[in-house]
């Protein structure tokens, strides 16, 4: 996954090897410094059969920092109780020169 720019307003694109649509609870959970910075739930979410998409607002990218990369992992619960977890990814934060909402 390429960096993550701060006041930007990107679209993080996710391959799955597991089809989460039928998912019961689906989060994505962006992390840095020990402290949940975005949490995203499956209504969020763009889901097909192999990709997940997730559209991040400017408010959500400036709350993370530059110096400091984010750590990025889905959790899924289906119906019949059985979760699931995917590796955690690492990406970078990109800064800005004028911080704030444009």
């Amino acid at each position: 996954m390429a960096g993550v720019g701060r006041g930007t307003t990107p679209t993080n694109t996710f391959t799955v090897d597991v089809d989460l649509r039928d998912a019961e609870v689906l989060w994505l959970t962006y992390k840095q410094n020990s402290k949940i910075v975005i949490q995203k739930e499956k209504e969020d979410l763009e889901i097909d059969e192999t990709e997940v998409r997730v559209y991040l607002t400017q408010e959500e990218t400036l709350a993370l920092k530059d110096s400091v990369g984010v750590r990025i992992q889905f959790r899924a619960r289906y119906a019949d109780g059985n979760a699931i977890k995917s590796n955690i990814m690492q990406a970078s934060v990109e800064e800005i020169l004028k911080d704030g909402v444009i």
